[in-house]
C-alpha cells in the first residue's frame, strides 16, 4: 500500500518542484534587471544657453554607457548558451528526485525501538509465534525495519544461517528501493562543475573572437560575452550544491535505517541460537 502511495504522488511532486524552480528563476531574473543608465549631460557650447537636457542613451558620445547597460543585463532566460541550458534541465531533474525520495523517506519512518522491544518480549515468551509476529511488525507503522523483520522471520523455523540468509536478502531489496535515482544525485553532484565550467570558457572564447574582429575594440565590446560566460559556472555550482546536500543527507538515513534493521535481526538471531539450545530466554 505505500509503495502504491508513493508512485501516486510522484508525478505530482515532480511537477510542484518544476513550477517551484520555474517562479524562483523568472522573479530572480526580473530583480537582477539594472535600472536604465543615464546619460550624461552635453558638454555646453561657449556663448550657448545652458541646457540640462541629457543625450539620448546609445547616441554618439554616448556610446560606453549604452555598452555598460547591456552588458549588465542577465537573463538566463535570453541566453543562447547551451550549457546553462542543459544545467536548467539537469537541475530540474535532481530538484523533482530530491521532492519523490524526501517524500519516500517521510513515509518511510518507524518506531524502532517499539519494534525491538515487541520482537523480543514475544519471541522469548513464545518461540512458535514467529509467524504470526512477522504479519503484526509488516505493517506501515514499523516502516522499512518492520518489512525486513518480517522477511526475517520466515526464516524462524529454521536454524541461524537461514535467519541470516533471509535477513540479507531483505536488507538488500529495501536498500535498492530507497536508495532508487540517488546515483543521478551524486552524478549531478561531481559533473554538473564541469559543465558549468565548459560553458565559462566557451564563453569566453567567443568573447575574445569578438574583440578580435571588432573595428574599434574597447572593453565593453567583451563585457557582455564574459559577464554570460560566468553565468554557466555560477549556474553549474548552484546545480552541484543541493545534489550533493541531498544526497549526502538521504544516505545518511538510509545507513540510519541498515543499521537499525542490522540490530533487529541480530536479535532475531540470538533469540532463535538460544532456543535451539535449549536455554532460558529472560
Amino acid at each position: 500500500m505505500f509503495k502504491n502511495l508513493t508512485n501516486r504522488n510522484t508525478l505530482l511532486l515532480m511537477i510542484l518542484a518544476i513550477g517551484a524552480v520555474f517562479t524562483t528563476m523568472s522573479l530572480t531574473a526580473q530583480a537582477a534587471k539594472p535600472a536604465p543608465v543615464a546619460a550624461p549631460a552635453a558638454t555646453p557650447t561657449p556663448g550657448a544657453a545652458p541646457t540640462t537636457e541629457a543625450a539620448p542613451l546609445g547616441a554618439e558620445g554616448n556610446k560606453e554607457a549604452a555598452a555598460f547597460a547591456e552588458a549588465g543585463e542577465a537573463n538566463i532566460f535570453k541566453s543562447k548558451d547551451p550549457a546553462l541550458w542543459i544545467l536548467i534541465v539537469l537541475f530540474l531533474v535532481a530538484m523533482a528526485i530530491g521532492a519523490e525520495r524526501l517524500w519516500v523517506l517521510m513515509h518511510s519512518k518507524s518506531a524502532n525501538a517499539e519494534l525491538v522491544r515487541l520482537v523480543t518480549e514475544k519471541l522469548s515468551q513464545n518461540p512458535a509465534t514467529g509467524e504470526d509476529l512477522a504479519k503484526e511488525v509488516s505493517t506501515d507503522k514499523f516502516g522499512v525495519e518492520g518489512r525486513i523483520t518480517a522477511v526475517t522471520l520466515k526464516g524462524w523455523q529454521h536454524d541461524e544461517d537461514t535467519i541470516q540468509s533471509y535477513a540479507n536478502a531483505a536488507t538488500v531489496a529495501e536498500r535498492r528501493y530507497l536508495s532508487a535515482r540517488l546515483p543521478i544525485l551524486s552524478t549531478l553532484g561531481n559533473n554538473a562543475p564541469f559543465i558549468g565550467l565548459l560553458g565559462t570558457v566557451l564563453g569566453i572564447m567567443k568573447a575574445f573572437r569578438d574583440l578580435a574582429g571588432a573595428a574599434d575594440a574597447g572593453p565593453q565590446v567583451v563585457m557582455k560575452g564574459i559577464s554570460e560566460a560566468l553565468v554557466a559556472t555560477a549556474m553549474g555550482l548552484g546545480v552541484a550544491i543541493p545534489c550533493v546536500m541531498l544526497f549526502n543527507y538521504f544516505s545518511s538515513v538510509i545507513k540510519r535505517k541498515m543499521s537499525n534493521s542490522e540490530e533487529v535481526t541480530n536479535i532475531i538471531v540470538a533469540l532463535r541460537r538460544a532456543t535451539r539450545s535449549g536455554n532460558k530466554v529472560v
